[in-house]
């Protein structure tokens, strides 16, 4: 007898399960998305032991007759794709025609379903892949799926589950992210035999995102809306008061097929870049609406990811659509825009420092000014959006002006007066936000003041930073670098930004350089110009520890109020505080 065999239908069973069944949650997913196919409008799910001990998922969706049900339980069996050709234009969630057969067969596996009103159903019960019998059994219109003892025949597999509150929470997790793409559907969760959330059919997405986040949390979401070619992109996006600790909540969608998919949690991460400190993540509701010939959803057992004929594309959509969003909600009203003063020739540019001359040390040579382009016209280069103030928006926070800077305190922050409050500004990360700002402005249009080195600075590098400064080296002479090779594993900087000190122009190139290299893709043209901007706004900012002058405080408040994203610098941290008048009184019993 020859070594290869054909395997068994139970070990082929288990081991399509094996790809199929991580956990309960995927038992829920796959019966879910049943459900759906099927047409279902209300769907309810509860589950004992987290899932281990049972799972149980009823829909009134088509239902199915004897045949249709029995077939249901054998391996590739499916109503969803007749030929090849079918694989090219998925419509429905499951088509592979193992999700049942996988789940039956590390299972005591129970499906009841009819398809009319009558009461007339079937039942077929499965034991570890081994059909036990066929009965008919009274049903309404619909399909029942009762899952028990997962694992039961796999003990090695049992044990790596998690705790049940862990497991359920995985479980809730998934009818979330199902539910939010269909929010005319009834969804029910029982965990232990309570109602852990029943979430009615709904018109609308803010709706349902609504009843899933809460209406605090969903208040602080805005509209997403972006069509480029045949692709488009929808949903909400937090504003940056709302953030979460991980990426759970990123919620995004390809055809209202739930996806985790590695390129566009970057483009949400690009388009977050300047708005949200590092370790911190957005909440987003994102559906992305592709021709069914540019997506194969066919890449995965669970069905989890899909693969795009242009993913470049649909990447930057994404961030574009999400720049947008975040932009397009300015609330500067009472404000107003207004130009910055024209600095007179041998001044220091205003658009340059943010700073009144005399406000801080001389940072370096500074070259003449020019005419500056007004401050609605400043935006960053990645996610031009506004971050609000954790208690209050920035529209209500200076809707009578800038703050009027009282003292500073330990060299570092700026404490201010307004009519909501005391307001406590970083000095730093203020004025990174405001130089960030206007140099990618000042980049745009191609008036980036350089500074002329006394000396050429020749900056010795390894062939991986000469590899990553070929792809850079347009964007840092955008932003006023005058860098070129100077021989193998050599750079000559000739000129830098005037905003810069020029002593420390050569740590922040190769700063860059080795952030570049640091990274594990390669950065998008945009994400770079950011990540530049930002780096040298860092280095050219005032330090804490560093005193200011009132007139100094003062200019800081003044530009950061006109700055598009004003509460958070270019790499996310807060710039300011608020402590209102209402808790101050609170806090002294005059309330």
């Amino acid at each position: 007898m020859g070594r290869i065999q054909v395997l068994p239908p139970e070990v082929a069973n288990q081991i399509a399960a094996g790809e199929v069944v991580e956990r309960p949650a995927s038992i829920v997913k796959e019966l879910v998305e049943n459900a759906l196919d099927a047409g279902a409008g209300r769907i309810e799910v509860a589950i004992d032991a987290g899932g281990a001990d049972r799972v149980e998922v009823a829909d009134d969706g088509s239902g199915m007759d004897r045949d249709d049900a029995l077939l249901a339980c054998e391996r590739h069996a499916t109503s969803k794709v007749r030929a090849a050709s079918d694989l090219l234009a998925i419509r429905s969630f499951g088509f592979r025609g193992e999700a049942l057969p996988s789940i039956a067969s590390v299972s005591r596996f129970t499906l009841t379903t009819a398809t009319g009103g009558g009461g007339d159903g079937v039942r077929v019960r499965i034991d570890g892949g081994r059909l036990l019998d066929t009965q008919p059994a009274p049903h309404p219109r619909g399909t029942t799926v009762v899952v028990e003892d997962l694992f039961h025949n796999a003990p090695a597999r049992r044990k790596f589950l998690r705790a049940p509150g862990t497991e359920a929470a995985h479980i809730a997790e998934n009818l979330a992210r199902i539910a939010a793409a269909h929010p005319g559907i009834v969804f029910r969760l029982i965990s232990g035999g309570r109602e852990q959330f029943l979430w009615p059919a709904v018109d609308t997405l803010a709706d349902r995102v609504a009843a899933i986040l809460g209406a605090a949390d969903a208040a602080a979401l805005r509209p997403v809306d972006r069509r480029e070619g045949r692709a488009r992109v929808v949903g909400l996006a937090s504003a940056p008061a709302l953030q979460r600790p991980t990426a759970r909540d990123e919620y995004l969608y390809v055809n209202t097929r739930p996806i985790r998919d590695r390129r566009l949690l970057h483009a949400v991460q690009a388009a977050y870049a300047t708005l949200l400190p590092r370790g911190r993540f957005p909440v987003v509701f994102l559906f992305l609406e592709v021709p069914l010939d540019e997506v194969d959803v066919n890449v995965h057992p669970a069905k989890s990811e899909v693969r795009f004929e242009r993913s470049g594309a649909i990447h930057d959509l994404v961030m574009r659509a999400l720049s947008e969003a975040l932009g397009s909600a300015r609330p500067f009203a009472a404000v107003g825009d207004r130009p910055l003063a024209v600095a007179e020739p041998g001044e220091r540019p205003s658009w340059a420092t943010g700073l009144t001359p005399g406000g801080v040390a001389e940072r370096g040579g500074w070259g003449s000014g020019a005419p500056s382009a007004p401050e609605s016209a400043l935006a960053p280069a990645v996610a031009p959006a506004v971050a609000p103030a954790p208690a209050m928006e920035p529209a209500a926070l200076f809707s009578a002006g800038p703050p009027k800077a009282l003292a500073q305190y330990a060299a570092t922050w700026i404490v201010a007066e307004s009519p909501e409050g005391l307001v406590i500004v970083d000095q730093h990360a203020a004025h990174e936000r405001v130089l960030y700002e206007r140099l990618l402005e000042a980049a745009r249009g191609s008036r980036v003041e350089r500074q002329r080195l006394l000396f050429p600075a020749l900056l010795e590098i390894t062939a991986p930073q000469a590899a990553a400064f070929g792809d850079a080296a347009d964007l840092f002479d955008d932003l006023g670098f005058t860098v070129e090779p100077f021989g193998a594993g050599t750079l000559r900087l000739d000129e830098v930004p005037s905003l810069l000190q020029a002593a420390g122009a050569e740590r922040l190139v190769r700063e860059i350089l080795v952030e570049m290299i640091d990274r594990e893709r390669p950065l998008a043209a945009t994400d770079l110009r950011h990540r530049i901007a930002a780096t040298t706004a860092c280095h050219a900012s005032v330090r804490a520890g560093e005193t200011l002058t009132p007139a100094a405080m003062d200019r800081i408040l003044a530009d950061l109020v006109v700055a598009r994203s004003p509460m958070t610098c270019p790499h996310g941290r807060p710039t300011l505080l608020r402590l209102g008048l209402d808790r101050l009184k609170r806090e002294f019993g005059r309330i």
